[in-house]
């Protein structure tokens, strides 16, 4: 990976490109985390993947290509959330139930999507961080700029949350 980001450096756009490919699904998951449909999960990973290209000639050290893009991704999601967020609270009815048939039609989601979804935010990033993407916890600390020790404190807390749905059969398919 460190020979493509060197190639993209030196504005070789297939090697850019690849890099990309080698992140598509990752992006994808960790966009899935704070949005909740697809057009907006879209737009944060092209805008993510514009900064970056813009971007690129900016990063320091070639090995925290991966870490980089991912907190990239990470603010356009939020910035795109906060925008929906003050979009729909500022209007009633039709815009209203259009985002609430959007948050059920997410929610009908299965697999991981089902077991994390009555998680915080925050939670469901860390864990969709550490359990889909395979990044450490020094890693995640890392792209979200938190201690350590935070994350393994969130992630123990979540799977304790989870374990204590599970008993009580609140996960249901």
């Amino acid at each position: 990976m460190e020979e493509l980001v060197k190639r993209a450096k030196n504005k070789d756009e297939k090697a850019f490109d690849e890099l990309i490919l080698l992140m598509e699904k990752e992006m994808y998951l960790i966009a899935k985390t704070r949005l909740q449909n697809d057009e907006d999960i879209a737009d944060a990973i092209q805008e993510t993947i514009l900064l970056c290209f813009r971007n690129i000639h900016k990063l320091r050290d070639n090995t925290l290509f991966k870490t980089w893009t991912i907190r990239i991704l990470i603010n356009e999601c939020n910035k795109i959330h906060r925008k929906k967020r003050k979009h729909t609270i500022s209007f009633e009815g039709n815009e209203m139930e259009k985002y609430i048939e959007t948050e059920e039609k997410y929610e009908e989601n299965i697999g991981f999507d089902m077991l994390i979804r009555n998680l915080e935010t925050d939670e469901k990033l860390i864990l969709t961080l550490y359990y889909c993407s395979g990044y450490t916890t020094k890693e995640i600390s890392r792209i979200l700029k938190k201690k350590e020790g935070t994350i393994r404190s969130k992630i123990s807390r979540s799977k304790q949350k989870l374990k204590e749905q599970f008993e009580k059969g609140g996960i249901e398919k």
